[in-house]
């Protein structure tokens, strides 16, 4: 039916509210449904069917906290989605709009979650289907979306979201989102929820637009989404693309919350438990695997991200501080791809690629901190995912390693530029406080123990990158760049992870070097030369490493280590960039000081311990340089300079220290230093450059240590000249294999410990390298001066000039705690050391050391093979050397431990030790070190002076010395040196050494071939002499075995072979010797000179060498210090006190001295020149300088390297006292030897020549250049007084009067002295040698005293006879003197122009102010008078002085040896003997000529031109035979005993001995009387007194075989003796016993010889003489009282009263003899004249050698034919010239004549003569002649024994007188004469008148009061021998006679004369004519036949019997 439009619209609305209805009520089911099932409250409200609006969703729990949307709208459109080619859908979407939508997010709860397991929910391929149908018709839009946290708010004006469904069976979906823009509120930006309304987006203007942190402009994304049976849900796509993205940041966004510790505590310490849960662990893999898998699975296939821009922009609103930061051009793509492994594993590969065009880091308008050009980064994820299963059942299968990933970073055109004042607004502590970790230990403990799940690898490289410093002013500084840079970081190793860094090429430019060289390229190989830095390739590693042994944990051995290699760098810089980086430095220290710091840490507690922080991080950190090379280019001013150079003197005490800064003419003291610069040229170019090869640098936080390694390490100076071309090159220092290490200590006392250790070290020192050096220095100190005064940085600079100056408690709290709680310990072990150093100019230094070690260098030091040379040459060596200090208490040593420990150690003085097993002293030869140390001294002088110029030159201020505080050096303390083996020794010249050493080995030789050679001459001629054919056959069949080879005397040729195979083999054999010398290493003096290919052996390398064993020296301070000194000098030397001397510089110690042998040997000799065992001394030596007044002053120039010359002012030459030595030392050995040789003497030249040359002033330089400097400085005028005229020097004996001072005493246990007897040094049997007991020697200043026991001599005579025979010596050796006490006092007595010869200060004192015209020339000794006082003595007797000296030291030695040897008394019975025999005698007198004047010009070797070097004027001084005037020598022996002990036993004089109570044997020689100046005219040294004094003389005849007889002979001559002294001869009780007469010879009283010449002195001499009579009464005396005697026997001599014994003055020996008696048999006779004839021959001269023969034969024929052959020469008249020398000059006649006239006893003498005269009946009794001696006998009488007769003929005087005189005349002969004594008529005759010379020789004896007795021996056989009593002359003419004695002869007087005539010419001699005349004025004989029998019998048989042969 047909509706009608009512009904329809009544139904419609009926429909309209039923479905209204339907509808309200759906929704309210939708709601209540939605609320019950979210759990939240919902509430909307409906606009129509498609609109919903005011909805609002609060969420009851959940994250979601409320959800409010203005309007959802639901509409169709239609979509147009290309699908096909060209197919377009016609599809209808629905569309859904959301309008004002936003998003309440609850804040998270605190504490944990438990997450729900969820069971996987998988979409099936039927739901994929449907969802993306549904969803390709849905489209979604959201206008003003807010999501709304609570810090943070969400804005987006319009979000579009579009899908679509495309593909056939396998459906995408596709999904597009559009996003237009995105905001993000951050904290307080976000306005509050209920004031925001999402119209204020269209109105908000531009400014809070960019008010929000987070803006992106638009945003697009478009994704596919497929579907996949395995994996569900896939996206295969996600492309994204943004606009600009600005993020806006500010200081309140960074405000993080503090959480609270509990629940902190509770996560930390649950999520330990979990840790340690095995459970735990198996959970977390699983849930970690399974998120991983769905992660993997959600993540898109392929990723395109793009992004245009990226603004990052960061404001500080408290600080106003805006930074800006971007980046251009993101672009990021990303693939994915799933591999399945044959186990079932998956693994997912991502490749992802970002690309970034340019990167802008704080950026202000054109310039940023860091810019990037473009950046490109690729990365490789691989994530392994794990099939399904049970992890519970194999917890070993967790899964260790999930996630591989690779990342590739690219950086191109990369730029830091390091802004200081962009960065200093920064860098508030407001900004950078650092908050504390709130995560403990354990918490990363346990992170460390958690499964790694990822591992990834990081690579990032630069092609370049550029760093450039900015200075706070903004200026580019410097510029770093850096090529082809990579970067590798992973975990894939088990030690975590692992970052390594390669820098290809660094360079370090400064700006202007940097702009030169960007017009090149920067790492071209010529733009590196001007790069600051360049660093060839560096790489760089951290990460962890395994240290540590296996038994440690595995946490404990894996360290955390940075290494950095570097394979080359270099660093090239001059002073201009010392000058920016100090700048620099300080500004940017200044920059950091100006920041304000909170609060500093103090690194000591008050407990006084460091503290140590807990944090953890890089433990190791290591630095390894391949190669490095690091070189400075300067230069040196060469300029001319001017300085102040004043002198400080010290005066002593006339003035004490005075500065002198004036001249003598009122000038300034200056020094001009002159520079060897071209002209213009006042720069000289320098580079030094340090090449390290192979540097490894560890430092170890955990241990602190720090370890350096040097392989190898070599700096080089090089001066450049004008051109830049190197014109000197030294190597200043090379290192080879050198490691420092340093770490802190482990014992509690030690802080740190510190080790250096080097294989090879070579130094190298020069003054051009050090002012070179030293100029860089003042440049820097001055560029800081500048700096300071430009106020630029005042405050650094005021610490730098601060630096060092603390305060006062804070250095001793710093010092305390150092000396008393801990201390530094530096060890060092270097193997090889080398120092070399130019001291001076021609002055080189070098040290080589094998090895230097010690484990604290603040205590000690070990050295090994120690060599010290200069030039050169080697002087010091030792093997090994240990020096040690340790410092000296100020408590001392004291018992109590607690006062030991408590004990203050004062660290300023310090006790030495040195040791060693031995050391090695040497003198090269010709070394000159006097000059070495004068060069030395100028040199540094010099180089002070160059330093301080240039100091105020370049500072432009001066030093103040007096603010300067004194720093207080370390005292040395006691000083011990303990040597098992010291040896010093003077090197010998090679060439000498070598000669003759070789010609030692050649003279064995050669003697041996001539030997041989001499034998077989003789063979040869016996064959040619021999005679007769018989003898000729059997010469020809004589033959000789050679070799076994038969020769025969006549084949010549085999004979002449014969000689030179004898030669040959005394070659070989001389070849032999020189193969087993071992050749000596020499000092290097000469290398390179001729002398150089001379080796000698070590035996002979040196001249003079002293060894000392077990040297133990300890030198200790004098106490009392200077004042000590002085006093000790004082005592010493007594003129210092009596002429006030001041002294300047004293330097003391108290010595103390041990050693166990000393030997002091001359070359290779055969004894030792000194030799003793166990020597100790403890005394004092003190070196002093006498103070003057201030020298006259000279200009010197010293050169200063090569470039400096100083021409300085120095005191003239000669007028600076030297030091002198005052020494007191006892000095005792045990066992001492002392050899002397004239052989010696040309060593001891050789010795004087070397100390000559070492201590002579030279000049060593080898510079010379002229400086081209102007006159305006004053350099070309010399300032100062004139230099005082030159003087000789001294010589060495005046040397030794000058310098050594004091009192020396050497004591011997046992002594011997060997004095050779040949001029053969190396003679070993031919010596004289004296064996002693204990010996004093003690020296003075002109004085020498020995003291001696058990004194013996012996004599080699038997083995200079028997040395060339095969018979052998009798074991026991009898001494040739022998005595039990033994002194010698030498005195000498010096005499100078200035008449003190003590006084030797000779330089001026400070008071007189002005200095001596003439300083060496008034000290210089013009003569000397020697004497010598030897004693023989039973005992020991000292004098009061020697006494006391040897009381002050006997306790010396704790052994007390010297006092019981000294003080001990000898047997009173000994007496001093001599066994004398004729060859005794003979080789004594040879000895006694050796010595004096020896052979080959020994004694003037010194003299002889040396080799190589050219003569040198000679000193001047007179030599010590011209010097001395005066030779004393006296030998008083108290007893004697003489024995006469011939070769053989039967000769008739063995057992002769003579013994008496004194004897005393006076010598002097004497110039006569002068005054002796330096140029006076000296007569020649002659024998002006002799005398012999014998008291109480007795000889008899000892025989071995008659041992009673010997003993009853002694008895009788001592009772003899001893009665004789009592009471004349009126007792002969003595003679009383049976044969007393047996042996005995004669005895006197009293015999003298006594001659004197008339040049001697007589007051001198009278002095001499008297002063020893005092002395030897004196101890006569004192032995007799020690001996209990109280006899007096002062009494004088017997001769006194009878005034014969007077000596005249005329040359005559004149013999006393008082009271003789002589007993003269046939064995007595023959015993004298075999004595006699004996001492004869050894009296006679020695044959002149055939040398000296041939040149007294050549010298005497050119005489004749010079003089030609007309006068007749007479040999007598030439023999007789030496007996006129004897004869005084006449006016020394006279003048003696008219002394001597007055005395009484001279005319006695002449009254005798003239009585002798006339009734000799003397034709000639007007002449005197030439008296030769004069015998004056008191009471004399004869004994004549008759062997025949029975009788004795005594033959008694009162006095007698013997006199013997020769007279010369020449007679004038006749031709007729001669004719008839030739026989011939034809002789040819001179001219002039023949003439003859005529001699006689007259003894005449004279006899007063004379009577003869006769005793029978046959009456009474024992009444011994009958003597006369004493006769007087004054007594009357009675008959004395004895028992048996009957006179035959009146008293009367008897005259003797017996004359000898000689005389004629050469051509005619005359025979000898010999006269005897007797003669008695009143004699009267009466006697019987049988008195007359024996008188007859004693003429006959005894007298004129014929003497035995």
């Amino acid at each position: 039916m047909a509706s009608s439009p009512v009904k329809f619209l009544f139904a419609f609305l009926v429909v309209c509210a039923v479905g209204w209805i339907l509808f309200t009520f759906a929704a309210r089911l939708l709601a209540w449904f939605l609320s019950r099932i979210l759990g939240a409250s919902v509430v909307f409200k409906v606009a129509g069917c498609n609109c919903l609006r005011d909805i609002h969703v609060k969420f009851n729990k959940g994250s979601i906290q409320a959800l409010s949307i203005g309007e959802i709208k639901l509409s169709l459109r239609k979509s147009l989605v290309k699908l096909g080619f060209s197919f377009i859908s016609r599809d209808p979407k629905l569309q859904l709009l959301i309008f004002d939508m936003e998003v309440v997010l609850r804040s998270s709860v605190s504490g944990t979650k438990r997450s729900k397991s969820r069971g996987s929910r998988a979409i099936g391929r039927g739901k994929w289907m449907v969802i993306t149908n549904v969803a390709r018709m849905l489209s979604i839009s959201v206008t003003e979306l807010v999501v709304k946290v609570p810090s943070a708010a969400f804005e987006v004006k319009d979000i579009r979201v579009e899908m679509s469904k495309s593909g056939g069976p396998s459906p995408v979906l596709n999904i597009k989102l559009y996003l237009i823009p995105l905001l993000v509120q951050i904290g307080d930006s976000q306005p509050n929820l209920d004031q925001f309304c999402f119209d204020q987006w269209e109105t908000a203007t531009a400014a809070e637009k960019y008010c929000a942190p987070f803006i992106c402009e638009d945003m697009s994304v478009a994704s596919e989404v497929g579907h996949d049976k395995e994996q569900g849900l896939r996206i295969k796509t996600f492309d994204m693309t943004c606009g600009d993205i600005t993020v806006k940041l500010n200081e309140s966004l960074f405000v993080k919350r503090k959480l609270k510790s509990e629940v902190l505590a509770d996560s930390v310490s649950s999520g330990v438990a979990g840790h340690d849960r095995p459970a735990s662990r198996i959970s977390e893999s699983s849930k970690l695997s399974s998120t991983l898998k769905k992660q993997i699975i959600l993540f898109p296939d392929k990723v395109n991200f793009r992004l245009p821009k990226f603004n990052l922009k960061f404001w500080h609103r408290g600080y106003e501080l805006l930074a800006e930061s971007n980046v251009m051009g993101i672009h990021l793509r990303s693939n994915k791809t799933r591999v399945f492994e044959d186990s079932g594993d998956a693994t997912a590969h991502f490749d992802i690629q970002t690309d970034m065009t340019e990167i802008h880091v704080l950026k202000e308008v054109d310039t940023s901190i860091l810019e990037i050009l473009k950046v490109v980064l690729n990365a490789s994820v691989d994530i392994r995912c794990k099939r399904a299963f049970d992890w519970s059942s194999d917890p070993s299968s967790l899964p260790s390693q999930l996630i591989r990933s690779e990342i590739d970073v690219k950086l191109g055109g990369t730029q830091c530029n390091l802004l200081v004042n962009r960065l200093k607004p920064w860098l508030s502590p407001e900004l950078s406080k650092k908050k504390q970790k709130t995560i403990r230990a354990d918490v990363e403990k346990s992170q460390k123990n958690n499964i790694v799940s990822v591992m990834w690898t990081f690579t990032v490289s630069a092609p370049e990158m550029v760093v450039v410093l900015y200075s706070p002013s903004n200026l580019p500084l410097y510029y770093g760049c850096s090529q082809s840079s990579h970067l590798f970081a992973n975990n894939i190793a088990s030690q975590g992870i692992q970052v390594h860094a390669e820098l290809g090429e660094v360079h370090f430019y400064l700006e202007e070097e940097y702009q030169k060289c960007v017009k090149q390229d920067l790492f071209d190989m010529e733009a590196n030369s001007g790069s600051l830095l360049h660093m060839a390739r560096v790489s760089v590693d951290w990460g962890l490493r395994e240290f540590g042994t296996n038994e440690e944990q595995d946490s404990n051995r894996l360290k955390l280590v940075f290494s950095v290699d570097v394979t080359g760098m270099g660093v090239y810089f001059g002073f201009r960039h010392i000058e920016s980086l100090v700048t620099t430095m300080y500004s940017f220290k200044s920059f950091l000081k100006s920041l304000p710091v909170s609060g500093r840490r103090d690194s000591h507690d008050k407990s006084g311990n460091v503290n140590k922080a807990t944090t953890k991080g890089t433990r190791i950190i290591k630095l390894n340089i391949e190669k490095s090379n690091i070189k400075y280019l300067g230069d040196v001013s060469l300029e001319d300079m001017v300085i102040a150079d004043p002198k400080r003197v010290n005066f002593g005490s006339h003035g004490g220290v005075v500065m002198i800064d004036v001249s003598a003419d009122g000038t300034p003291r200056m020094a001009s230093i002159m520079a060897n610069s071209s002209v213009g040229c006042k720069k000289l170019q320098f580079s030094t450059s340090l090449s390290i090869s192979r540097v490894s640098v560890c430092l170890n936080k955990e241990k602190p240590s720090l370890q350096i390694d040097i392989e190898k390490a070599r700096s080089i100076y090089h001066e450049y000249s004008q051109e830049h071309l190197s014109c000197s090159k030294v190597t200043l220092f090379e290192v080879q294999h050198a490691k420092f290490l340093r770490r802190s200590g482990i014992l509690s006392e030690i802080a740190v410990c510190s080790l250096i250790n080097v294989t090879d070290m070579s130094i190298r020192w020069e003054p051009d390298v050090h002012l070179a050096f030293f100029e860089l220095m003042l440049m820097v100190r001055c560029f800081l001066h500048n700096m300071k005064n430009h106020s630029l940085g005042k405050e650094v600079l005021g610490e730098v000039d601060n630096l060092g100056k603390t305060d006062e408690f804070s250095r001793q709290q710093e010092k305390s705690y150092r000396n008393f709680k801990r201390e530094s310990v530096f060890a060092i072990d270097v193997e090889k050391l080398k120092l070399t150093a130019e001291l001076a100019d021609g002055v080189e230094a070098v040290v080589h050391v094998q090895s230097v070690f010690t484990e604290n260098a603040r205590i000690g030091l070990l050295l090994e093979e120690l060599v010290i040379g200069f030039n050169n040459a080697r002087v010091f060596k030792s093997s090994r050397v240990q020096i040690s200090r340790i410092p000296v208490s100020t408590i001392g040593n004291s018992s109590d431990a607690k006062v030991q420990h408590s004990s203050i150690w004062d660290a300023s003085t310090w006790d030495w030790v040195i040791q060693g097993p031995d050391l090695h002293i040497c003198m090269p030869h010709r070394l000159q070190l006097r000059a070495i140390e004068d060069a030395v001294e100028d040199m540094l002088r010099g180089l002070k002076l160059v330093t301080n110029a240039k100091a105020n030159l370049m500072l432009h201020m001066k030093k103040d010395n007096s603010q300067k505080p004194k720093r207080k050096h370390e005292k040395f303390g006691t000083i011990r040196v303990i040597i098992r083996k010291l040896t010093a020794d003077i090197e010998e010249e090679p060439i000498q050494g070598w000669l003759d050493e070789h010609y030692q080995l050649m003279k064995a030789e050669v003697c041996e071939a001539s030997t041989r050679a001499k034998f077989l001459d003789e063979f040869l001629e016996f064959e040619t002499n021999s005679k007769g054919s018989e003898i000729k056959e059997l010469c020809s069949d004589r033959k000789v075995h050679l070799d076994g080879v038969q020769i025969k005397a006549s084949n010549k040729l085999a004979v002449k072979d014969l000689h030179e195979v004898i030669q040959k083999q005394t070659f070989r054999s001389y070849h032999r010797a020189c193969k087993k010398l071992v050749p000596s290493e020499g000092s290097g003096a000469y290398v390179k000179d001729f002398q150089s290919g001379f080796k000698p052996s070590k035996n002979r390398a040196w001249l003079l060498s002293l060894c000392a064993t077990d040297f133990d020296i300890t030198l200790t301070k004098v106490v009392g210090g200077d004042d000590a000194m002085l006093e000790f000098i004082k005592k010493i030397d007594p003129i210092s006190l009596e002429k006030d001397i001041a002294f300047s510089r004293t330097y003391g110690r108290e010595i103390d001295l041990a050693t166990g042998s000393l030997v002091l040997q001359l070359r290779d000799y055969t004894f030792p020149l000194f030799s003793a065992t166990t020597g100790k001394c403890k005394g004092r030596i003190v070196l002093a300088q006498q103070a003057t007044c201030f020298q006259p002053q000279t200009q010197q120039d010293v050169y200063i390297g090569k470039w400096w010359k100083v021409r300085m002012l120095r005191s003239a030459s000669g007028t600076t006292p030297p030091m002198k030595l005052y020494s007191e030392l006892p000095i005792y050995f045990d066992k001492g030897e002392i050899s002397f040789g004239v052989g010696y003497e040309p060593a001891f030249a050789d010795i004087s020549y070397a100390f000559t040359v070492a201590l002579r002033r030279a000049n060593l330089g080898r510079r010379n250049w002229t400086c081209n400097t102007r006159d305006q400085n004053g350099f070309a005028t010399i300032s100062g007084n004139n230099p005082p005229k030159k003087e000789r020097s001294l010589p060495w004996w005046d040397d030794m009067r000058y310098y050594i001072h004091g009192r020396i005493c050497m004591f011997f246990m046992e002594s011997r002295w060997i004095l050779l007897a040949t001029a053969n040094p190396y003679e070993k049997l031919d010596k004289l040698q004296i064996v002693s007991g204990y010996m004093e020697i003690q020296q003075t200043d002109g004085r020498v005293f020995v003291l001696a026991k058990d004194f013996r001599i012996y004599l080699s005579s038997l083995e200079s006879l028997l040395k060339n025979c095969s018979l052998k010596l009798p074991n026991v050796s009898v001494p040739f003197i022998q005595s039990p006490a033994f002194s010698l006092d030498v005195t000498m007595d010096w005499d100078c122009e200035s008449g003190c010869p003590l006084n030797h200060y000779l330089h001026t004192l400070p008071k007189e102010g002005e200095p001596r015209k003439k300083v060496f020339d008034p000290f210089r000794s013009t003569s000397l008078s020697l004497r010598w006082n030897f004693s023989l003595r039973p005992s020991l007797q000292l004098d009061d002085e020697c006494t006391s000296f040897a009381g002050a030291f006997k306790d010396v030695f704790l052994d007390g040896s010297i006092s019981r040897c000294f003080f001990k008394m000898e047997n009173p019975l000994a007496s001093p003997t001599m066994n004398l025999g004729a060859h005794d005698l003979a080789w004594l007198f040879k000895w006694w000529s050796l010595n004096y004047s020896p052979p080959h010009k020994i004694r003037s070797f010194s003299r002889w031109p040396r080799f190589g070097i050219p003569r040198a004027t000679r000193s001047g001084n007179l030599s010590m035979d011209k010097v001395m005037t005066e030779f004393c020598l006296r030998l008083d022996a108290t007893p004697a005993c003489i024995r006469y002990t011939p070769l053989s036993e039967d000769d008739p004089a063995n057992g002769l001995t003579f013994k008496m109570t004194r004897l005393k044997y006076e010598l002097c020689y004497s110039r006569g009387r002068q005054l002796y100046t330096f140029h006076c005219k000296r007569e020649p040294l002659d024998l002006v007194y002799q005398g012999l004094d014998l008291h109480l003389l007795n000889a008899f005849l000892c025989r071995n075989n008659n041992t009673h007889e010997v003993q009853t002979m002694k008895g009788a001559s001592l009772s003899l003796s001893t009665d004789n002294c009592s009471s004349g001869f009126t007792n002969t009780s003595g003679f009383s016993e049976k044969n007393g007469d047996h042996g005995f010879l004669l005895y006197s009283d009293y015999f003298s010889i006594r001659r004197q010449a008339p040049k001697a002195d007589p007051a001198r001499l009278l002095a001499w003489q008297e002063a020893g009579r005092r002395n030897v009464e004196m101890t006569y005396v004192r032995s007799e009282f020690e001996n209990g005697s109280e006899s007096d026997h002062t009494k004088s001599d017997p001769s006194d009263d009878d005034g014969f014994n007077v000596v005249i003055a005329d040359n005559c020996r004149r013999v006393f003899v008082y009271g003789l008696k002589l007993l003269w048999t046939i064995e007595n006779r023959d015993a004298v004249w075999s004595w006699v004839g004996g001492i004869s021959k050894a009296f006679e001269p020695q044959k002149p050698s055939p040398s000296r023969q041939y040149a007294q034969r050549k010298l005497l024929e050119e005489q004749q034919r010079n003089e030609g052959h007309g006068i007749p020469r007479d040999d007598n008249l030439r023999s007789s010239a030496p007996n006129d020398s004897h004869s005084p000059p006449s006016q020394h006649i006279e003048v003696l004549g008219s002394a001597s006239s007055v005395s009484p006893s001279a005319k006695v003498e002449h009254l005798t003569s003239s009585v002798l005269a006339n009734h000799g009946y003397m034709g000639d009794s007007e002449e005197e002649g030439i008296r030769h001696f004069m015998v004056n006998v008191i009471q004399p009488q004869f004994n004549l024994h008759s062997e025949e007769a029975n009788g004795r003929f005594l033959l008694a005087a009162a006095s007698g007188r013997i006199l013997a005189r020769s007279f010369h005349s020449v007679l004038h002969v006749g031709y007729d004469m001669i004719e008839q004594a030739l026989g011939t008529s034809s002789a040819l005759f001179p001219d002039t008148e023949p003439e003859m010379t005529w001699k006689r020789a007259e003894l005449s004896v004279m006899l007063e009061h004379v009577q003869a007795h006769v005793a029978p021996t046959d009456v009474d056989p024992g009444a011994g021998l009958q003597w006369l009593p004493k006769i007087l002359r004054s007594s009357p003419k009675v008959k004395r006679t004895g028992a048996l004695l009957e006179r035959v002869f009146m008293p009367c007087q008897m005259y003797f004369r017996y004359t000898r005539h000689k005389g004629g010419t050469t051509e005619l001699k005359v025979k000898p004519l010999k006269e005897l005349i007797f003669n008695s004025p009143n004699i009267t004989a009466t006697m019987t036949s049988r008195q007359f029998q024996v008188m007859l019998d004693v003429l006959s048989n005894l007298l004129f019997a014929r003497l035995p042969k």
